[in-house]
């Protein structure tokens, strides 16, 4: 049977966690998964969560209006699995579904995990054995999965609001409590990109600096080009509506160097110099070897 809530279809024969007993002192942690129509990659981000070593997880899926076989993969999915499924029949974007997702969530925790990236079997357990309330959330490092090779992405120890303030430097997900998610609205739905990159900035404003694990607790996979929730052409546009949502907050070197992320989004950055006029000294070496870089990039 399924039920109609405003614009969503909640699946009613999916075992909710509310109403399964539980006999574990460890905390509640709810997996967010948005997805649309990405129905061959999507089995392997749920599986990499069913085989985390941390043992009370419920997994949320939030189908953002899929025409593929993505309905097909959850309903087999959600027989052997803690699993809530709610699905919109048209999509109404990355944001709104991720906080579809969190308001019908139990857990103390919330954990994101995009659709066609996975966790390592032991990233819930580390996040939470280094989680303290004393910082806004707490990440990890990860690594980057390309068509030729896979990197690492090793973060800095404390990421603070100013750190982000220059760029995003947490990622795309973090493990964070749930009540600090609703203080401060979730994602902002008036965002067409960068929208976790604002909620991370929002996190450290309010209640302080971003913890990261040094572990490589997840892949993210930019070796395909499946459809994405986001629509790409928007992105650039999006982007813009997050620097002018926080540029007050910015110094001026800040400002300088989120506009060069952008005028290199746009395909502007021709030459070193603009590197060395735009870019804090602390980055040249990454923004350099990313240059330099460009062409072995586009082949990937």
């Amino acid at each position: 049977m399924k039920l109609k809530i405003h614009d969503l279809i909640y699946d009613t024969n999916v075992i909710h966690p509310r109403d399964e007993p539980l006999h574990m002192t460890d905390p509640l942690v709810s997996a967010i998964i948005t997805t649309k129509n990405r129905s061959g990659m999507l089995p392997r981000a749920l599986v990499s969560v069913r085989n985390q070593s941390y043992p009370n997880i419920e997994i949320v899926i939030v189908d953002d209006g899929s025409t593929d076989l993505t309905p097909k993969v959850i309903e087999d999915f959600e027989y052997e699995n803690r699993l809530i499924h709610l699905r919109n029949e048209e999509s109404l974007g990355a944001c709104r579904a991720r906080n579809q997702g969190i308001a019908a969530s139990s857990g103390t925790f919330i954990a994101g995990l995009d659709d066609d990236d996975e966790w390592h079997p032991d990233r819930i357990k580390f996040l939470v054995d280094a989680y303290s309330d004393e910082f806004a959330c707490i990440t990890s490092d990860v690594r980057l999965a390309y068509p030729k090779r896979t990197v690492q992405w090793s973060k800095e120890k404390v990421i603070t609001f100013n750190d982000l303030l220059y760029s995003n430097q947490v990622g795309n997900q973090v493990l964070v409590k749930k009540e600090r998610l609703e203080k401060i609205g979730g994602f902002d739905e008036n965002l067409e990109a960068a929208q976790d990159y604002d909620l991370w900035l929002r996190l450290a404003e309010t209640f302080g600096p971003i913890k990261n694990v040094n572990k490589p607790l997840q892949t993210i996979h930019l070796d395909h080009e499946a459809e994405q929730i986001t629509n790409p052409k928007s992105q650039l546009a999006g982007y813009l509506e997050f620097y002018k949502k926080h540029k007050a907050k910015m110094n001026l070197t800040q400002r300088k160097y989120q506009l060069f992320q952008i005028r290199r989004a746009q395909g502007k950055v021709t030459s070193f110099w603009e590197i060395f006029r735009w870019v804090p000294h602390s980055f040249w070496l990454n923004e350099a070897k990313r240059y330099l870089a460009k062409g072995f990039l586009k082949n990937d």
